[in-house]
């Protein structure tokens, strides 16, 4: 196979039917398959796959293992040159599957993710720098917002839409739209299971590139992706993970006094945020980040 298609999934039977669907009502001129993780869901999920789509290599853990761990399981049975982690709120459009693939092997990226939309069409950041301090603190200080492409270029979540005018060379891919090279987990292993869900497809990309492997991303190849549909909480949940993540991140690779600067100037900016909803009337987001300072 040229690529394996890996799909996570926990309670979220519609949206995997979705998606399987949009995959499996086009023809691909590449060999492509598909392997279904299933993170122990009580929705009837199981049966719904194996129902409705046989053709798919159904892994059932039996236990939520978490974003990483899922995906791990799923990445020790593939033998494709490729895997592509994708979420299930994703719906797959004509020819993206194909063109991520041409990406890839017309280029020396590793891994790469493509152009994101969310339901309505809203283009949809999926990638930024390295967390270093100068992206962290434009990121955090909200200065990559305020100072526009002049900064955005340097911020650890890119959102200026001048970024992703052409395809380039990046820090690091969302783990949601991920298609990554045999070779690097191969070298380099899987995802660290250390981190549940946030930031591990930040680690993995920061550690592939430790070990002389690039991470691009294209504009030619586009996915609908919905983005937060199987959380209940998703703003909670991103935000805080988010954090989490970071600080992990910054413990295991610049040391413990490097995590504590970084957690001392989150609690700064989360504070400040909180200020500042609240003095906007927002006081749904206020207390969301009140909530993620004692959290983290």
């Amino acid at each position: 196979m040229d690529l394996t298609v890996l799909i996570l999934n926990f309670n979220t039977k519609d949206l995997l039917n979705s998606c399987l669907q949009s995959i499996f009502d086009k023809k691909w001129q590449h060999r492509i398959e598909v392997m279904i993780v299933d993170n122990g869901s009580s929705d009837g999920s199981a049966a719904l796959v194996k129902k409705n789509f046989p053709q798919v290599n159904f892994v059932e853990s039996g236990q939520n293992l978490g974003f990483t761990g899922g995906n791990n399981l799923g990445l020790k049975e593939v033998k494709s040159k490729y895997a592509l982690l994708l979420n299930s709120d994703t719906k797959i459009l004509d020819g993206s599957l194909d063109k991520l693939i041409d990406f890839m092997d017309k280029t020396d990226y590793d891994i790469a993710s493509c152009k994101l939309m969310d339901g309505e069409g809203n283009f949809q950041p999926n990638a930024g720098q390295l967390p270093a301090f100068l992206p962290i603190f434009a990121w955090l200080s909200g200065a990559d917002d305020l100072l526009g492409d002049i900064v955005s270029n340097f911020s650890y979540q890119a959102r200026d839409l001048n970024y992703y005018n052409k395809d380039r060379e990046v820090g690091w891919v969302s783990g949601s739209v991920m298609i990554i090279r045999s070779k690097v987990w191969q070298t380099i292993g899987y995802l660290d299971e250390n981190i549940f869900m946030y930031g591990e497809d930040v680690e993995y990309c920061l550690r592939a590139q430790k070990h002389g492997f690039k991470v691009g991303w294209t504009k030619d190849a586009q996915i609908i992706h919905l983005g937060g549909k199987s959380s209940s909480q998703p703003k909670y949940s991103q935000w805080r993970g988010e954090f989490r993540g970071l600080l992990y991140i910054y413990k295991k690779y610049y040391g413990f006094l490097a995590s504590l600067g970084l957690r001392i100037l989150i609690y700064l900016f989360v504070t400040l945020r909180i200020v500042a909803f609240l003095a906007l009337g927002k006081t749904a987001v206020s207390k969301t980040y009140a909530k993620i300072i004692f959290s983290i």
